[in-house]
């Protein structure tokens, strides 16, 4: 199994490995000390490195959890505007006061992209389907993405890019007896308001009612590549042993860049190391 690669930035380790060091206070300042469920060091790091680098005028976050990366990006792009995006807003403990953030509750799809600045840049933490999310990018004329959400083949809730580069489909981890009674309830509770109210419209996403299983498609690996100009894995900072599942983290399925750092900054980087295993092969991809 190898990883898929085209046209990767000239992003040197020396460069990434300097940008640490500024990062190392960044982090030790976010406003969210336990931000369980979203982004922890290893994609923080990543996160902040690429929206460094890339300096969009404008940026759209779809998938605010408590709020860590709209923090993180105001920090990072004091000048740009923002537009986050959850369906569930009441999760946030950082809500920003500045006029540049604007929050939204309605999924990406629903927003009027027609006027964006050429260097804007979407940013996915929503557990949707990928293959949807960067054609949909595409469609409304993004340049620039990064997906958080980006599960090697044997794991994770998620249709991945490197799920569609491997040709692998999705069989979603969450099915169960205990997501099948949720499911139902919410299709219940939907239908008897239509059934009350006639006019009543709601949009249930697939995400939430664990369907999201998808076979195996060659096409739409070709599909994508089409209009990928540059696709590229953010390293870990550190390799350990295990992946977050508990599992040993070899090339042979778990296909990664080499890392940051080796062990003996351990000490050094303390959060960096403690947090490394929640990396999830966070990616940045550029489209034609």
């Amino acid at each position: 199994m190898n990883i898929y690669k085209k046209n990767p930035p000239n992003w040197s380790y020396d460069s990434i490995r300097t940008e640490l060091l500024y990062f190392e206070k960044i982090y030790s300042e976010r406003p969210i000390k336990d931000n369980q469920g979203g982004m922890k060091y290893p994609h923080m790091f990543a996160f902040y490195f690429i929206l460094k680098n890339i300096n969009p005028e404008f940026v759209v976050e779809s998938g605010i959890w408590k709020g860590q990366s709209t923090w993180l990006i105001e920090k990072t792009l004091p000048n740009a505007n923002i537009l986050s995006l959850d369906i569930n807003l009441k999760k946030r403990e950082y809500i920003s006061s500045s006029k540049r953030v604007t929050y939204s509750n309605k999924d990406f799809i629903n927003h009027d992209f027609s006027k964006i600045p050429i260097n804007s840049l979407v940013f996915f933490d929503d557990h949707q389907n990928s293959y949807e999310r960067l054609m949909q990018s595409y469609f409304f004329g993004f340049k620039n993405v990064i997906i958080d959400d980006n599960y090697p083949i044997l794991h994770g809730d998620t249709y991945s890019l490197k799920k569609i580069f491997h040709r692998s489909g999705l069989n979603d981890e969450r099915t169960g007896f205990k997501n099948l009674i949720k499911a139902l309830i919410m299709i219940l509770n939907h239908y008897l308001k239509k059934k009350i109210d006639k006019s009543y419209k709601n949009e249930i996403f697939k995400y939430n009612l664990s369907v999201q299983d998808i076979l195996p498609n060659e096409n739409h690996f070709k599909n994508i590549d089409k209009i990928i100009e540059t696709y590229y894995e953010f390293p870990p900072i550190f390799k350990t042993i295990e992946t977050r599942w508990g599992d040993n983290w070899t090339e042979e399925f778990y296909p990664t860049e080499k890392p940051i750092l080796d062990n003996s900054y351990k000490d050094k980087y303390k959060k960096a190391f403690e947090e490394a295993k929640d990396y999830n092969w966070l990616c940045y991809v550029k489209l034609k």
